[in-house]
């Protein structure tokens, strides 16, 4: 008869965990000759187990060569969060004659025990956040998930910063005055800006 099922978390940093495994109780009518698992052809099954369940297969083989067997679950869960690290924040001027700006923005850097599924961004919904981005400062929450679906956060900011100033097209007219007619005729200046 197998030992209960096991399970415990993977050691820290790694994607497996020493697992000490209790053994089966065994009888036979005339003597046990050898009790052996699968996993490590022993009889104990005590070991390295990676992140997921593994099935042992226990067999006992008595005096005259019976054997029976029965088997144990060991799982090793994966209870740790990747880390993530965001990029620097980021600052530029606007494009010229534009409000906003095309930024190549630094990806962050991931590290997982088991594995990295995927990193995305809040901005764009991918794993590169490079884009078009406005004049102003955009906070970007990059995700990193890992393939057991834990995950982890880190921010960056992009800032764009107006630096153009307005120009003006046309100046305004000279102002005249109607005596006679009570009238003032004046055209203001017409103005263009990148932004407002």
């Amino acid at each position: 008869t197998a030992a209960v099922d096991q399970t415990q978390t993977a050691d820290a940093g790694s994607c497996d965990a020493v697992v000490i495994v209790s053994g089966p109780s065994s009888s036979d009518n005339c003597g046990v000759s050898t009790v052996v698992n699968d996993y490590n052809n022993t009889s104990d099954a005590s070991d390295t187990y990676p992140v997921g369940t593994t099935t042992v297969t226990w067999t006992v083989t008595d005096n005259s060569g019976n054997t029976s067997t029965d088997t144990q679950d060991i799982t090793v869960t994966d209870d740790e969060s990747p880390s993530i690290t965001a990029a620097s924040d980021q600052t530029q001027t606007a494009d010229a004659g534009s409000c906003d700006a095309a930024v190549t923005v630094s990806a962050p850097s991931s590290l997982d025990n088991c594995g990295i599924a995927e990193v995305v961004n809040d901005y764009n919904g991918t794993s590169d956040a490079s884009d078009t981005y406005d004049v102003g400062t955009t906070t970007i929450t990059w995700t990193v998930t890992d393939i057991y679906g834990n995950s982890s956060t880190d921010t960056q900011t992009i800032t764009i910063i107006d630096n153009e100033i307005p120009q003006i097209l046309s100046g305004p007219s000279d102002i005249i005055v109607c005596e006679n007619q009570n009238q003032v005729s004046w055209m203001p200046p017409t103005f263009i800006d990148n932004c407002n």
